[in-house]
C-alpha cells in the first residue's frame, strides 16, 4: 500500500515547467523556471533546484570548468551580476552598477556581461568583464556589442541582437546582426547579411552557429566565418528558438516550453525530459489588503454605502454595517465605473 502510494504521487508530481535559459556544461544543464535556478542531467531526469530568490534570476552561464554559475539577477532591485557554486550554495553580487545588466558567458575565469552603464541611451550596451570576487571590472574593446563567442583567435559579437521571440519576423534597421574579427587584428566586418534577426552567435570549431527567423520561424544555422555555406540545422515549425547557449561542444536552447541539445558533431537534436518536482508556491492564494489595491469608488446619494472596486472587480457595502457584497460572479471578468443609480 505504501509503495502504491508513493507512485501515486509520483505521477501526480509529474507537472510540466516553463523552462528558460538553459546553460551547459558537459553532462549537466542550469536552466531557469519559477524565476529561479535549476539544474539537471543532459540526459533528462529529475531537476533539482539551486536558488529560491525573492527576485527574478535570468541568462546562466556555466564558467568553462564547470565550478560556477553566473546569472543575471534582481535580488536587490536592479539587474546585476550574481555568481554561485554550481553545485549550490549562497550567491555573491559582482557588480554595483545600478543600470540594465545581463550574463553574456565567460572568458577564461572572468564573468563576461554587458551593461548601458554610462552611456547616453539605454539600448547601447557595451561588454564587461568582471572576476569571481568582484574585484577587476573592465570594458572590453569591442565596441557596442549584446553577445560575444571567441575563436582561437579571433571573435565574433552581436549587435542589437536580443530575442526575436520578443518581436516576431522584424526587418527593421535595429535587427540583430553578427560581426566578426576573424584574425584577431581589431578590423570587423558584417559576417553574414540574412533577411532576419539574428541572434546568439556561437563559435564551435571551424564554424559560427546563430540563430536566425530569416525563414520565418527562429531555428539554428551556420555558416563559415567568411559567411559562405549557410546550413540550417533545425526545423522548429511553431516556436521560435530561443537563448542559445554553448560549453565549446554541445548547443543547448529552449523552444516553446523545453530545453533541446543539439550536437554539431553529429547534427542532431533532441529535447531533454525533465521531470520537475516543484512545490508551485507562487500559484498557492493568497491573501491581500484590499485598501493597497483600491482603483475607484463611488458613494450612493445619502452617503450610507459605497460602491467599489478593487483589483478589477466591483463591490457594494455600507458604511455601518452588513456584508460586502460582490456584484460580478464571473472571475474572469474586469470591472470598473461602477456606480449607483439616481
Amino acid at each position: 500500500m505504501r509503495s502504491g502510494n508513493q507512485k501515486g504521487l509520483r505521477m501526480k508530481s509529474k507537472i510540466k515547467g516553463y523552462y528558460r535559459y538553459p546553460t551547459i556544461h558537459k553532462d549537466r544543464i542550469a536552466f531557469v523556471t519559477e524565476d529561479d535556478l535549476w539544474i539537471v542531467n543532459a540526459s533528462g531526469g529529475t531537476a533539482r533546484r539551486l536558488t529560491s530568490n525573492l527576485g527574478e534570476i535570468s541568462q546562466p552561464f556555466f564558467s568553462p570548468d564547470g565550478k560556477w554559475l553566473a546569472f543575471t539577477g534582481r535580488e536587490e532591485g536592479g539587474m546585476e551580476v550574481y555568481v554561485m557554486s554550481s553545485s549550490g550554495g549562497q550567491a555573491k553580487r559582482l557588480t554595483f552598477l545600478g543600470m540594465t545588466t545581463s550574463v553574456r558567458g565567460w572568458r577564461g575565469n572572468k564573468v563576461i556581461f554587458v551593461s548601458n552603464a554610462g552611456q547616453a541611451f539605454r539600448h547601447l550596451l557595451w561588454l564587461y568583464e568582471v572576476d569571481v570576487e568582484g574585484t577587476e571590472q573592465k570594458r572590453l574593446p569591442f565596441g557596442p556589442a549584446r553577445c560575444i563567442s571567441f575563436g582561437q583567435k579571433g571573435v565574433v559579437i552581436g549587435r542589437n541582437t536580443g530575442d526575436p521571440a520578443m518581436w516576431k519576423r522584424y526587418r527593421g534597421g535595429t535587427a540583430g546582426e553578427i560581426w566578426i574579427d576573424e584574425k584577431g587584428t581589431g578590423n570587423f566586418k558584417q559576417m553574414i547579411q540574412l533577411k532576419g534577426n539574428l541572434a546568439n552567435p556561437m563559435w564551435i570549431g571551424k564554424n559560427i552557429y546563430f540563430i536566425s527567423d530569416h525563414v520565418g520561424i527562429a531555428n539554428i544555422f551556420s555558416c563559415k566565418p567568411n559567411g559562405k555555406n549557410l546550413k540550417q540545422h533545425t526545423r522548429h515549425k511553431e516556436f521560435f528558438s530561443r537563448n542559445a547557449s554553448t560549453d565549446g561542444k554541445t548547443i543547448v536552447y529552449h523552444n516553446g516550453a523545453d530545453i533541446f541539445i543539439f550536437d554539431p558533431g553529429k547534427n542532431k537534436q533532441r529535447k531533454v525530459l525533465i521531470e520537475h518536482l516543484s512545490p508551485r508556491v507562487q500559484r498557492n492564494r493568497k491573501f491581500v489588503t484590499a485598501a493597497k489595491y483600491l482603483e475607484d469608488y463611488a458613494p450612493n446619494r445619502n452617503w450610507s454605502s459605497l460602491a467599489i472596486i478593487i483589483r478589477g472587480k466591483s463591490f457594494t457595502m455600507a458604511n455601518s454595517e452588513g456584508s460586502v457584497l460582490k456584484q460580478q460572479a464571473k472571475d474572469d471578468v474586469r470591472d470598473r465605473l461602477t456606480c449607483w443609480m439616481h
